[in-house]
């Protein structure tokens, strides 16, 4: 019998929930967090990262990324106006620099961190930003606290998020900003799909939050929450193409033509259903601003 684990958020209990790619899952009775126990060790996670396509996943989203950046830029404009707060940003885990590129042409002083020298590379000659290399928790960044610290689907990676948390609570100034985003353990889509929702793919991702458990580890370290929003970026295709996954175990390209348009058909009417779950809060990922009181 699979014994329990602590949570690595509030302490309770949590019980063996799934077996994924060999790794195995805990749920929480307490705060509803998910997490792989035991965590993989770095040399597993250096050879994970070293690899290519993991980056060129996001290059091929360039054009989502950053109409995805802007929104983001205005919406903690808007909320760093109204604190009074000066206009520096650090964003942690910025990847090729999509994020720390639309926040420069926002009239931000910008500065990233990344564990990757190629992608740091890129957003340094791309963008002209300072992007400092290596695991985020072990770098002095120069300039810090700064007023806002972000990080865009990273602290699911992490291998400990308490450690990963006081590091960004270094960072950021009393009375700053965290926005981040992740995704949702409890959303709708989660529920549903259960061990196949494809957020759960680890050694990449190793934790999974509530929106509870989010905020009990970051009220932990002196943030408050101050905005929320849930979203799912699902387009009828990709609706469709998951559907094909989920259904027929195939992808979308190898069934029938007949098929296809059925599950197109469902993409958009999918599509419309996730939007109204993204609007209460439940849909596959959420983005979160905390205000550090402490």
């Amino acid at each position: 019998m699979m014994s329990n684990e602590l949570c690595d958020i509030c302490g309770t209990s949590a019980c063996h929930w799934a077996d994924i790619r060999g790794y195995i899952h805990y749920r929480c009775g307490g705060c509803g967090h998910l997490f792989v126990a035991p965590k993989p060790d770095q040399a597993t996670l250096d050879e994970f990262y070293s690899k290519g396509e993991y980056y060129q996943q996001a290059e091929s989203q360039k054009k989502r990324l950053m109409a995805e950046a802007l929104s983001r830029v205005c919406l903690l404009g808007r909320i760093a106006d109204g604190f009074g707060l000066e206009r520096r940003l650090l964003d942690i885990g910025c990847a090729s620099g999509f994020f720390l590129s639309a926040a420069k042409q926002a009239g931000w002083a910008s500065a990233g961190t990344d564990r990757s020298e190629a992608t740091g590379d890129n957003a340094r000659y791309n963008f002209g930003v300072p992007v400092f290399i290596g695991i985020f928790e072990e770098i002095e960044v120069p300039g810090a606290p700064f007023s806002v610290v972000t990080c865009w689907e990273v602290i699911e990676h992490s291998t400990n998020p308490r450690d990963f948390f006081a590091a960004i609570a270094r960072n950021v100034q009393s009375g700053g900003l965290l926005a981040l985003s992740t995704p949702l353990a409890n959303g709708f889509p989660a529920k549903i799909l259960g061990t196949r929702f494809p957020m759960l793919s680890p050694p990449e991702h190793l934790s999974i939050f509530t929106r509870k458990s989010l905020c009990l580890l970051a009220e932990e370290f002196g943030f408050v929450e101050v905005d929320y929003c849930s979203f799912s970026n699902l387009t009828p295709r990709a609706v469709a193409s998951g559907m094909a996954r989920y259904l027929f175990k195939s992808k979308f390209e190898l069934l029938h033509p007949i098929s296809r348009v059925g599950l197109v058909s469902m993409g958009v009417i999918g599509a419309i259903i996730s939007r109204l779950i993204d609007k209460i809060g439940q849909g596959t990922e959420m983005q979160v601003v905390f205000r550090k009181v402490q």
